[in-house]
C-alpha cells in the first residue's frame, strides 16, 4: 500500500502546504481521503492522471477538505493523458454530500455546456456517483478497506470521520479533524501507522482572541495527541494539518515540546508528498525523490 499525503495543511493558503488530501493506492485502485485546495496540482507533479481516481470518500465539510472537488472533476474529465476518466466520478461522505453534489453539477454546468458542443466530452463525464454513510465500513475492494471512524469535530460539525485504512495485513488511521477521540483511539488499536492532527496557541492569545479560542474548541491540543500516541503505540507517529494559532503563534518546537509530556516515543511532521508505503517494513520518503 502507498499512500501519499497530497496536502497536509489548513484553510490558511500556503504554497507549501496545500488543503488536506490524501492519496491512497492499493490492489490496483487509486482512492482520495478529501480533496482540499490544490489536489489536482498535486496529483500533476506526481504523475498521477486526474482522471485515473477511482473514488473520493470526504471526512467533513470544512471547506479546506473538499474544496478541490470541482477541479478534479471538470479537470479528470479532459480527454488528455492527465485526464481522460472514462467511468463517473465516485464520491461518498457524510450527510451533506448529496447537496454537495447537486450543487456540483449546476457549478460546473457552463464548462459542460461548451465542452459537449465542441464533442470534447458527453455529459457522463461530470455525473457523480454518490454515496451518503454513517460509521462502518465505506470502501471494500481488491482487498483495499476502507472504515470510517466518526470523530469529534465540534457541536456543529456532525458527523465528522476518520479513516482506518487495511491492506496486505497493514494498518493505517488517519484522523483527519477532530478534538480528542475515545472512539478514534479504540479503533486505532493495531495502527501500523497513526497520522493525527494537532493545534496549539500561546495562552495570552488564547485569552484575547474569541476566534482563536473557537478555532481551537474543534481540535486537538498537544498533549491529548501525545495521549493518543501513546495508547495506540503505533510503529509509526505521524502529525498533520498543524495548526499554529497567532498573533505571535507558538513555534513547531513548542507543540512538540508540550506533547512530549505525554508521548516520548520519535513523532514526524507531515509534509505535502510525503509518502508512506506498507508492505513487509514501513518506509517514508518525498514523492518528488522516488520520481529521481
Amino acid at each position: 500500500m502507498k499512500v501519499t499525503l497530497l496536502g497536509t495543511g489548513t484553510p490558511l493558503p500556503s504554497m507549501q502546504r496545500f488543503g488536506t488530501s490524501t492519496l491512497i493506492e492499493a490492489g490496483g485502485r487509486r482512492v482520495l481521503l478529501d480533496c482540499g485546495r490544490g489536489t489536482v496540482l498535486r496529483l500533476s507533479e506526481i504523475g498521477i492522471p486526474i482522471g485515473s481516481i477511482d473514488a473520493v470518500i470526504f471526512s467533513h465539510f470544512h471547506s479546506d477538505h473538499y474544496a478541490g472537488l470541482p477541479d478534479l472533476l471538470m479537470t479528470g474529465a479532459l480527454p488528455a493523458s492527465w485526464g481522460g476518466r472514462q467511468t463517473q466520478l465516485r464520491v461518498s461522505g457524510p450527510e451533506g454530500v448529496r447537496s454537495v453534489v447537486e450543487g456540483l453539477w449546476t457549478f460546473t454546468a457552463a464548462d459542460r455546456k461548451i465542452r459537449v458542443a465542441d464533442n470534447e466530452i458527453t455529459e457522463d463525464c461530470h455525473q457523480v456517483a454518490v454515496t451518503e454513510f454513517s460509521e462502518g465500513v465505506v470502501f471494500d475492494e481488491c482487498g483495499l478497506k476502507i472504515t470510517a471512524i466518526e470523530v469529534d469535530h465540534g457541536e456543529f460539525v456532525k458527523p465528522a470521520f476518520g479513516f482506518r485504512v487495511e491492506f496486505g495485513g497493514r494498518v493505517l488511521v488517519h484522523s483527519h479533524d477532530t478534538r480528542y477521540s475515545e472512539n478514534l483511539v479504540r479503533q486505532a488499536q493495531g495502527a501500523d501507522v497513526l497520522i493525527h492532527e494537532v493545534a496549539m496557541a500561546r495562552p495570552e492569545t488564547l485569552e484575547r482572541h474569541s476566534h482563536t479560542r473557537t478555532v481551537l474548541e474543534h481540535h486537538i491540543t498537544p498533549r491529548e495527541v501525545g495521549q493518543v500516541f501513546d495508547s495506540v503505540r503505533p510503529h509509526l507517529a505521524i502529525l498533520t494539518h498543524v495548526v499554529l494559532m497567532g498573533p505571535n503563534p507558538p513555534l513547531l518546537e513548542d507543540m512538540l515540546a508540550e506533547m512530549a509530556e505525554t508521548y516520548r516515543q520519535p513523532v514526524m511532521v507531515a509534509h505535502d508528498l510525503m509518502v508512506i508505503r506498507l508492505g513487509k517494513s514501513i518506509s517514508v520518503c518525498s514523492a518528488m525523490v522516488e520520481r529521481g
